[in-house]
């Protein structure tokens, strides 16, 4: 059975931002925790959507939302 999920992607990443600039982390050290480039976060912090699932999960989970 096939499910269609939809995901509010621009408001993910809103939140994400929030939480990053919440907790005080500058992005160079949020992609060093979460084990991606400082480009790749960056691409993802500007809802750029040719960020990996593996990437944005490993982003998301440093941030708590996973």
């Amino acid at each position: 059975m096939e499910r269609n999920i939809r995901l509010n992607w621009p408001a993910l990443v809103e939140e994400a931002v929030k939480r990053r600039r919440e907790q005080g982390l500058t992005q160079e050290t949020l992609a060093v925790l979460a084990g991606v480039s400082k480009p790749t976060l960056n691409s993802f912090e500007q809802g750029k959507t040719s960020v990996t699932l593996a990437s944005a999960l490993k982003i998301l989970k440093m941030l708590g939302l996973e």
